[in-house]
């Protein structure tokens, strides 16, 4: 089953600058006259930089996280999956295999989904009746797929069939009533 979560970046203090490492980038970008802003993810390609001057230009190095939705803004997000478990892109129904996640699938996620993203989890009850959710790992790996608009679909579904029945009218009951 996959659930809704959300791609963030986290910045961090490295010692030094390496090949490979991920840095977020604001960009803005006018389009027909609007000012459209996103982040975009890239990794640099070189080794043995200048640690302060790429840093005072290019801010700290990024790592990704995937954490979980929470339906009150003041509960703390649960991480499902550190960077080292971010490695399987499912790319759907018109595919039957699991790819390696790319820095173009991240970037995706960002620029078109503002970082909402499906990550495949199992749940669990545990001794004391609490529901946990727990990602399913293979090879260490969790699977993440761009948030379906089937998903969204259901979700709107449910809206529409809860105005349908919320009413408290005797009167309208008996209207409704087929029997």
């Amino acid at each position: 089953m996959y659930i809704l979560a959300k791609l963030l970046f986290q910045s961090y203090i490295p010692t030094e600058i390496k090949k490979g490492m991920l840095f977020k980038q604001r960009i803005s970008e006018v389009i027909y006259g609007n000012v459209y802003e996103y982040d975009k993810i890239y990794q640099i390609q070189m080794d043995q930089m200048d640690y302060d001057g790429y840093t005072a230009a290019n801010g700290m190095p990024v790592k990704p996280i995937i954490v979980s939705i929470t339906a009150n803004p003041d509960d703390k997000a649960d991480i499902l999956a550190t960077e080292h478990q971010i490695g399987w892109w499912d790319d759907g129904p018109q595919s039957d295999e699991l790819r390696d996640i790319e820095l173009k699938d991240m970037n995706l996620v960002l620029q078109e989904e503002d970082g909402m993203l499906e990550i495949e989890v199992k749940f669990h009850i545990t001794d004391d009746g609490e529901e946990l959710i727990e990602p399913i790992l293979y090879m260490d790996k969790v699977t993440i797929r761009s948030a379906s608009d089937e998903y969204l679909e259901d979700e709107e579904d449910w809206d529409d069939m809860d105005d349908l029945t919320d009413y408290d009218c005797p009167e309208c009951d008996a209207d409704h009533n087929t029997e």
